[in-house]
């Protein structure tokens, strides 16, 4: 048997111990295990020696050992470092010492380099101390009294294979602990990119590589290096884009249905020239590649990489991989499901703030609505009723003649304009305010935290002014007026519905005075509106009972106060109270009641004239007509021509015997269609006369431009004739203007002789008033009409 002696540290200052190798052969021939038969197992041995004669005491047995070639190399402890350790790379330790510091010397030796297997010679006899070396991790403990070759060749091969065995079992012990901290990091934590980071430096420390990477695969076959853990002096590789049309043709494919690449030596391995290059680059010298497949996709790689010398690639590290792979796998998948799970409810919380956005804002203006605007209103109202001194208050506007701009320049003109007007009130307004489209040309603004009414008013007063100005809206120049209402907050609101409402109702009040006016709630305010309600339920309850009748007022030739034809009045009959038209007609328009009201006065006039013919057919000879009125309403109505001509049809009455009187306020608000309804009455010999002429807007072309056939002045200039000079000479004036244009001419409200003196001398042809008849039942109209045709 062949050993090798290398003494790499003198053990004393003694000449003799100072050669550096010592060399020796057995001398007589290996029986049947010569170097030239057979491989002799070799094993390298550094021996830890605290005696000078450590060399002495081993070389006799050690060359008496056959099939196994023993390196020794002899160190003084004092002299050990892990320098030295590195550079022999012994398979054992063998520890000869003696003395109170053997069991020091060992427990040092264990802590230092727990990963070499330790024997432990004692040169004295005290088998007292075996116990405790072998407890301080020792794999053997020998006297130099027993020690034989057997023995040695025993002690070594048992001390190098348990401490193998106790080595794998401790590092597959560290790769279980390793698995599982991933695993439960998985569970636990939906951070992906901690994980990635903690799992790759927890490989390269565990495995001691250069560099572990984890490659996301991204499109067309290239990937990013995602996450690295590298030691110097190898350089960084993090961030990096690779890949090619390479990878993609021979690799992916193979990657993606599991394929495990190992690489123990780069000069030695058979590669693809791109893929040699590609480890070149990054002076890989060993590499070991495991895909994470997610779901059957290819999501990118685990890559472990050995720069500074080959590796070979140890069965279990590859296990444990690719279970890495594995576990990676699955929190990639939690954390794109966890990714695509927030998505959704991101995108759902967008839908949901979407969907409330729209629900509680002006889809056009983009303004609170009237319930978001409430829902704020009842807020402050809560806050107020916490605070005695906190003040507020609601105003409401209402664009003026909107209905005009829209009609006459279109509903896209229109919604610009309201989206310009809802920028420029919000603008006016403080953004502790609340500014809402109540719908249509409606708007509200909420003032929170003000002084006082004074601060309302001034509020109210400067939107006024500011919305008055002129709006560009594409090439027109628009303006137009609010009418605001204003209500002041108190104590005694408790609803936001009543705020509103009073609010509201101010602004209506406003508008009745005229455009561009500011009006202020006041409690009276809500007592006409609870009249006004109380009224409208009493006259639908009239309608349905029947409790209205025509009263006739007589219109006569005013030369000698003949009949000439009568006026069909309509009184409300309430018990025995008769309401007159000026309370409830009002309130008829608003409604849309008047329609009924106007359908059966037509019909209960004409019904009363033919009766009238068929009693006295002198009647026809003579001309007897009636006058309806008509309201702005039902003017503007396209049934209104058919249904006069069927009414008239049905009572079997020519229409000479109909007129009608319409206002001049109705005729120049529907001036665009009147010509047409006009001539189609005359055509059915309907006559039209214009009532109360001279108090309304008009322009006097249209008394020559439009089919009409008579003017009825307005009481108001004939009651004061007699008494203002300047008011007979407008009535002379009027009855002047009506000869020329050839028009009929009825004085309205003639009460006295001189009233009736002064029109005959005016030879005004028509009139009617108290001083022939008040307006008359049925029956006592017939009685008039009997004294004066019959």
């Amino acid at each position: 048997m062949i050993a090798k002696l290398v003494v790499l540290s003198p053990l004393d200052d003694s000449p003799h111990n100072l050669p550096a190798i010592i060399e020796a052969k057995a001398a007589g021939p290996l029986k049947n295990h010569s170097p030239k038969k057979c491989a002799l197992a070799s094993i390298n041995l550094l021996v830890v020696a605290s005696i000078p004669q450590a060399g002495e005491i081993l070389y006799p047995y050690l060359i008496e050992i056959e099939q196994v070639y023993y390196d020794v190399q002899i160190c003084c402890y004092a002299h050990l470092t892990p320098g030295v350790v590195a550079q022999v790379k012994p398979h054992l330790l063998v520890l000869i010492a003696q003395g109170e510091e053997l069991l020091n010397t060992v427990e040092t030796l264990q802590q230092q380099y727990p990963q070499l297997p330790l024997v432990v010679i004692d040169t004295s006899d005290r088998p007292e101390v075996e116990t405790p070396v072998l407890h301080s991790g020792a794999q053997d403990y020998l006297t130099i009294q027993e020690l034989s070759p057997n023995l040695l060749a025993r002690s070594f091969r048992h001390a190098i294979d348990r401490h193998q065995v106790e080595q794998a079992l401790l590092r597959q012990a560290q790769y279980d602990r390793l698995l599982m901290e991933i695993t439960q990091h998985i569970h636990q934590s939906l951070d992906l990119t901690t994980i990635l980071e903690n799992t790759v430096n927890d490989i390269r420390e565990l495995l001691e590589c250069d560099r572990v990477l984890i490659y996301r695969l991204l499109d067309r076959g290239r990937g990013i290096m995602e996450v690295e853990a590298v030691v110097p002096p190898w350089s960084s590789a993090l961030g990096e884009l690779v890949g090619d049309s390479c990878f993609r043709d021979h690799y992916a494919e193979a990657y993606r249905r599991g394929r495990i690449h190992v690489v123990h030596n780069l000069d030695t391995a058979a590669l693809d020239p791109c893929y040699r290059d590609l480890l070149a680059y990054y002076q890989v010298k060993a590499n070991l590649v495991v895909p994470i497949v997610v779901e059957g996709r290819l999501w990118g790689l685990l890559i472990c990489q050995q720069c500074g010398h080959p590796r070979n690639w140890q069965d279990r590290e590859i296990g444990l991989i690719k279970q890495i792979s594995t576990q990676l796998a699955i929190a990639i998948l939690q954390a794109e499901l966890y990714q695509r799970a927030q998505a959704e409810i991101q995108e759902r919380k967008a839908i949901e703030a979407q969907l409330l956005y729209q629900a509680r804002h002006d889809q056009l203006t983009h303004l609170a609505n009237r319930s978001f605007f409430e829902e704020k209103l009842r807020l402050t109202l809560r806050y107020a009723a916490e605070h005695p001194n906190y003040h507020y208050a609601v105003l409401c506007l209402d664009l003026d003649r909107f209905k005009t701009l829209n009609d006459s320049l279109g509903h896209s003109i229109g919604d610009l304009f309201l989206k310009a007007f809802a920028q420029r009130l919000s603008r006016c307004v403080s953004p502790q305010d609340v500014v809402a489209r109540l719908g249509g040309d409606e708007f509200a603004v909420l003032l929170n935290d003000i002084q006082g009414i004074e601060e309302a008013q001034a509020i109210a007063e400067r939107l006024r002014d500011r919305l008055s100005h002129p709006f560009e809206i594409e090439h027109y120049t628009l303006y137009t007026t609010v009418s605001i209402g204003l209500v002041m907050g108190n104590l005694h609101y408790t609803s936001s519905e009543e705020v509103l409402r009073n609010a509201d109702m101010a602004m209506y009040h406003a508008k009745t005075k005229g455009h561009n006016r500011i009006d202020v709630f006041q409690p009276l305010l809500l007592q006409q509106l609870r009249d006004r309600l109380h009224l409208e339920v009493e006259l639908r309850q009239a309608i349905e009972r029947g409790d209205f009748v025509l009263y006739y007022q007589p219109i006569v030739k005013l030369h000698n106060q003949s009949l000439k034809g009568f006026e069909a009045l309509l009184r409300w009959q309430k018990g025995d109270t008769l309401i007159s038209p000026s309370v409830f007609i009002p309130v008829a328009e608003e409604t849309g009641l008047i329609f009924e009201l106007s359908r059966w006065v037509l019909h209960s006039a004409c019904e009363q004239l033919q009766q009238w013919q068929q009693r006295y057919p002198k009647l026809k000879s003579v001309g007897l007509t009636v006058s309806i009125n008509l309201s702005a309403n039902q003017f503007s109505l396209p049934t209104l021509v058919p249904e006069i001509r069927q009414t008239l049809e049905h009572h079997h009455l020519a229409g000479q015997f109909l007129k009608i009187e319409i206002t001049e306020s109705t005729l120049m608000q529907h001036l665009d269609t009147a010509r047409e309804i006009l001539a189609e009455l005359k055509a059915m010999g309907v006559r039209v006369n214009i009532d109360d002429f001279g108090t309304g807007y008009s322009s006097l072309s249209y008394l020559r431009s439009l089919p009409l056939d008579g003017i009825k002045i307005d009481l108001s200039f004939i009651s004061q004739m007699d008494r203002s000079q300047e008011d007979f000479e407008l009535v002379r004036t009027i009855l002047a203007l009506a000869r020329n244009l050839h028009l009929d001419c009825i004085a309205e409200g003639i009460e006295n002789t001189t009233q009736l003196q002064r029109l005959r001398s005016l030879r005004c042809p028509s009139g009617q008033g108290y001083l022939f008849a008040p307006p008359l039942t049925i029956d006592k109209a017939e009685v008039y009409l009997q004294e004066h045709i019959l």
